[in-house]
């Protein structure tokens, strides 16, 4: 598909040339004219293989390089673009002009390598958003408490961005999260409880009818065949099983309601930082 397209590029500049005149339609410049154009308008592939024939033949140009790393980016291809950041030192990458430096930030969250960003902000590299990314990438790794103290460090600073996360971080840190360990104390004493406290009034209710209803078949077994038969025996065996599950969900749904409730918070982080990419 995409040789396809180039073909009929080159097909509509051959048409095109008797109005151009002498122009020379595939020289350095008007190259990096059309492969801005394709990243302009979300082309990222064309723009990507274009770029890099650029690279290869015309003379190195920070800006056409720039644009090729966004590429890379926009197209989950990380490995040649972190190799450029990789065989550079960290004293060389923070001497690249902001848009790298930018970029640079914006592939390693890309990638999801917060702790990195973090440790590479703390090293001094100097980037806009700083306190942002700072802030952001403690919610991204779950640390609600460290977050919402550095949220309300920021309350005089108003941007989009900043008044988005401090959001997150104050409903985070204010969020009601379940105790597993209650949850499993409650499961014990009334079966079914620990996910009805979990908020599963569903599940709550089935197990509870599960648990009671083979116990109490268990009792009647044992009460009318005595311990001496088989049946009875199985009954308890069931009974037991349905108690067990019983502990053990009520443990699970508190834990699945509070990583429900993260991954919400860490969603809308995402939508925060990530707009502008």
């Amino acid at each position: 598909m995409i040789r396809y397209i180039k073909f009929l590029f080159l097909i509509s500049l051959n048409v095109a040339k008797p109005a151009l005149g002498q122009t020379n339609i595939f020289d350095c410049d008007n190259s990096r004219k059309f492969a801005t154009y394709l990243y302009n308008t979300n082309q990222y592939e064309l723009a990507q293989h274009e770029l890099e024939r650029i690279s290869f033949f015309c003379k190195n140009d920070s800006t056409t390089q720039l644009i090729l790393l966004k590429s890379y980016r926009k197209l989950n291809h990380f490995q040649p673009a972190n190799l450029y950041f990789e065989l550079k030192p960290f004293a060389e990458i923070n001497k690249l002009n902001p848009e790298y430096r930018q970029e640079y930030i914006r592939l390693l969250m890309s990638q999801q390598q917060y702790i990195k960003v973090q440790e590479t902000i703390q090293q001094g590299l100097e980037i806009k958003d700083r306190f942002e990314y700072q802030l952001g990438t403690e919610l991204l790794l779950s640390h609600w408490d460290k977050a919402y103290e550095m949220s309300q460090q920021a309350n005089a600073i108003k941007n989009f961005k900043l008044n988005g996360l401090r959001s997150v971080a104050e409903k985070s840190y204010h969020s009601k999260r379940k105790k597993p360990w209650l949850a499993t104390l409650m499961s014990i004493v009334i079966p079914g409880s620990g996910k009805v406290y979990s908020g599963y009034w569903g599940d709550g209710v089935i197990s509870f009818l599960f648990t009671a209803s083979s116990g109490y078949f268990a009792y009647r077994a044992f009460n009318k065949y005595g311990s001496d038969k088989v049946y009875p025996w199985i009954a308890g065996g069931l009974a037991v099983s349905y108690y067990a599950a019983n502990i053990y969900g009520g443990n699970r749904a508190a834990i699945r309601f509070n990583d429900n409730l993260n991954h919400e918070f860490i969603h809308e982080t995402e939508q925060v930082l990530f707009s502008d990419y």
